[in-house]
């Protein structure tokens, strides 16, 4: 799916649901939102969502830290925006790169980033802090959502530098809950 689709989806969601809030975005959604403990490693389940018999719920593990259970959340709730809802998928899970689940996970890390970032907001970290990985710290996010945030606002023209990484998708099964 072409970034501009991914950007068109955020605007009627926001729109449909003037919220950008995750949860309530889940309760507006009509998705259930399930809290349980996955473990802390760095390759332990963070979240996933599941339809069955017509309800949709994301599950986020209890284990992590607060600020990375709302990413997994944004995370969750693309996939529901993108896949689930449309009924591309009814379950998601990890894949290998190249497969179409992984093109899924991009898309999904690129739908969560537009939720999650308000582009005002980003130039405003961007201009005050003095690195791109300062500006992640004070947008309570991590580097690799900051990244995908940028492209997307790149793609809608604004006149912004490159990150100095360059994340794919999936990467949240490589960031630790306790980041």
């Amino acid at each position: 799916m072409r970034t501009s689709a991914i950007i068109k989806i955020a605007d009627s969601v926001s729109a449909l649901y003037e919220t950008s809030d995750p949860i309530s975005l889940c309760k507006e959604a009509g998705v259930i939102l399930l809290y349980f403990p996955m473990g802390y490693a760095k390759v332990a389940c963070k979240g996933f969502i599941i339809k069955q018999s017509g309800n949709v719920a994301i599950t986020i593990s209890s284990d992590i830290k607060p600020h990375i259970q709302r990413i997994v959340m944004y995370h969750e709730l693309a996939h529901y925006f993108l896949h689930i809802r449309t009924g591309i998928a009814e379950t998601m899970q990890d894949f290998s790169v190249g497969s179409p689940a992984s093109e899924m996970e991009y898309e999904a890390d690129m739908l969560a980033a537009e939720l999650s970032l308000k582009d005002s907001e980003v130039l405003d970290a961007l201009q005050e802090c003095g690195s791109f990985f300062e500006a992640a710290a004070a947008l309570h996010t991590i580097p690799e959502m900051l990244d995908f945030k940028l492209r997307v606002m790149r793609e809608r023209g604004l006149q912004i530098p490159d990150a100095p990484i360059s994340s794919s998708g999936g990467f949240l099964k490589k960031v630790s809950g306790n980041d």
